[in-house]
């Protein structure tokens, strides 16, 4: 069950203003084109079954190194993804009133490695880094067009490379090597010609004619410039405006077999499909994010997300997704700020076996073009989590926890299942179980399961969990999960019953769709970091309410933080508030709001 969704948003600097396609439901679709000749490549590598990538939208090289070196070196992620390396345009260039804009970084200027994320040197330390602690690199790559530039103004990018349109020496292009310059140029508006779509430019962005052998061995050089760093593989930016048949060619060139994921954007009735790509390694399953929301976050039934797969019209292989960096500014996807059920349906899609699960964090943002934080040279500014606008949200067991449950139950199929309206359960094999509840009531229920009898401990809580002839009993509140697994047994952190805390908190002042969270300065309460921490149920407000396993001796601060609707954070404004958890028995907190 496909659903049409928006195309991706993209803007283009000198005075090029932010575009967007509309939608093509409802327009009649033309007449059948001839099938694309058949593609002359080999697969690319596939990710393994149990792998799992977080794209660090617009995280520092030295930020994505140190948090390879710790958070992410205990999660279950296998892979970061990072934005594009290469040199671009400066952030005063970009549209008139969007300065410093987060699209900048897909303007190339040259393929220098070069940014305000940083240098080529700290690049390659960050690549070292994620790889001594078993984390490979995915870098996201924009090699169908070049930025847009002036026909007459001599223009400089990130690392003081000279461009304008159709010229950038230093990436070795001049016009002879675009699509439709001079008396020919086009832009495109009709979605329905594949030739306007991969052969003109995307509102201004100047399209590299990828058909020339040239070309094609520029780019190819680009990448094994990154490969001979240690990447791993790519994420082609607006493969769609590329052909397969030139991408293909493209690939073919590239030393290694690199993982390859590729953003193309199916719409009902347009003739360029994503069947097309799946030749050339895994293609970004948009309608995945898409029905994650509508049945999460909207009027479908979270129950039926049991089935997702092929049958609902999926391409495969496919990469797939909650949210990213273009769908998370729009409306049809979730983003961080759904809160929970942002949380969810990252869980989800990180416990069930279908395609390769790519988790997003990034910084929060008011408009859609916003800036990350920078510094003051325009740089940006290596993250403080729980300081400035990065969510750090993967810090949560819904993401990192659940990327080790996904590494546990690789190639398990999914058994057991169980459905009730917005409440759901499924079995990986007989090597996990996970259960999701996005409905607004708690559920308390017996679980058929194929696990072996034991103790297991809940990743999302840290609660013990007991397997007992082939069932289990929980109780898991409203907008919440929980998951179990081989391996992750009763007595690891969190696992003891005693080693908890009961948090009621007196808040008013909330909205609907405003949430509480208890946040804190250990691993258990986020880390500083508001929604990878515990959430406080509403169901009896003004009193939020929930329990959290903190290990017994733990002393710890913290405070209370209302995530607003909008994703906006309201802390306290009082000190930090400190506790220790006792040696039995839950330590309980009974507190109000601001109040000492």
């Amino acid at each position: 069950m496909p659903h049409t969704i928006p195309r991706r948003l993209l803007a283009a600097a000198g005075g090029t203003a932010l575009a967007a396609a509309a939608l093509l439901a409802g327009l009649t679709a033309p007449a059948a084109e001839p099938e694309p000749a058949p593609l002359d490549a080999a697969p690319a590598a596939a990710l393994a079954g149990g792998d799992s990538i977080l794209n660090m939208f617009e995280w520092t090289w030295n930020s994505i190194a140190a948090e390879c070196a710790g958070p992410l070196a205990d999660s279950g992620y296998t892979h970061v993804q990072t934005s594009p390396p290469q040199e671009h345009i400066l952030g005063t260039d970009a549209s008139s009133g969007e300065a410093h804009a987060w699209y900048i970084h897909y303007q190339p200027v040259s393929y220098e490695l070069e940014s305000r994320l940083g240098t080529r040197a700290e690049y390659a330390a960050m690549v070292d880094a994620c790889d001594a602690n078993g984390i490979g690199v995915i870098a996201d790559v924009v090699i169908n067009h070049m930025a847009a530039g002036s026909a007459t103004q001599t223009r400089y990018g990130s690392n003081g490379s000279e461009y304008r349109q159709f010229h950038y020496p230093d990436a070795g292009y001049d016009a002879s090597d675009f699509h439709n310059t001079g008396s020919s140029y086009c832009e495109i508006d009709d979605y329905q010609d594949r030739g306007e779509v991969q052969n003109c430019h995307l509102v201004g962005l100047n399209d590299l004619d990828t058909s020339q052998t040239d070309v094609r061995e520029t780019i190819a050089a680009y990448l094994d410039d990154l490969t001979s760093l240690g990447v791993d593989g790519f994420r082609v930016d607006a493969a769609k405006h590329i052909s397969a048949t030139d991408l293909a060619a493209v690939m073919n060139l590239v030393d290694g077999d690199p993982y390859i994921v590729q953003e193309v954007i199916g719409a009902a009735g347009e003739p360029i499909t994503e069947a097309e790509y799946t030749g050339i390694g895994d293609v970004q399953e948009f309608s995945y994010a898409h029905d994650l929301k509508n049945h999460i976050n909207g009027g479908s039934e979270a129950r039926h997300l049991t089935t997702m797969g092929t049958s609902w019209g999926y391409t495969s292989p496919a990469g797939v997704f909650a949210a990213n960096h273009d769908t998370e500014r729009g409306s049809q996807t979730m983003s961080y700020k759904n809160g929970q059920d942002y949380l969810l349906g990252e869980a989800f899609m990180l416990a069930y076996p279908f395609g390769t699960p790519a988790s997003y964090t990034g910084y929060a943002f008011s408009g859609s073009s916003d800036a990350p934080p920078l510094d003051g040279d325009g740089t940006v500014a290596d993250v403080n989590c729980g300081a400035d606008a990065f969510t750090c949200i993967h810090r949560s067991p819904y993401m990192s926890g659940m990327a080790g449950f996904r590494a546990a139950t690789a190639g398990e199929p999914v058994v057991d299942t169980w459905g009730s309206g917005d409440a759901f359960a499924f079995g990986r094999g007989d090597a996990g179980h996970a259960v999701f509840n996005a409905s607004s009531a708690s559920i308390t229920q017996t679980f058929t399961t194929s696990l072996p009898d034991g103790s297991y401990t809940d990743v999302i809580s840290g609660a013990a969990v007991t397997v007992s002839g082939g069932t289990f009993s929980a109780t898991v509140a409203a907008k919440t999960a929980l998951a179990i697994y081989v391996g992750n047994t009763g007595g690891g952190p969190g696992g003891d019953a005693d080693d908890c805390v009961n948090a009621s908190a007196y808040v008013t002042g909330t909205s609907v769709g405003d949430e509480v969270y208890l946040v804190g300065s250990v691993p258990q309460l986020g880390n500083w970091t508001p929604i990878a921490s515990a959430h406080l149920s509403g169901a009896a407000y003004p009193y939020w309410k929930g329990t959290v396993s903190v290990p017994a001796g733990t002393t710890f601060q913290y405070k209370y933080v209302i995530v607003r609707a909008d994703g906006s954070y309201t802390w306290e404004s009082i000190g930090n508030r400190t506790a220790t958890v006792p040696a039995t028995g839950c330590l309980a907190l009974n507190q109000t709001w601001n109040t000492a």
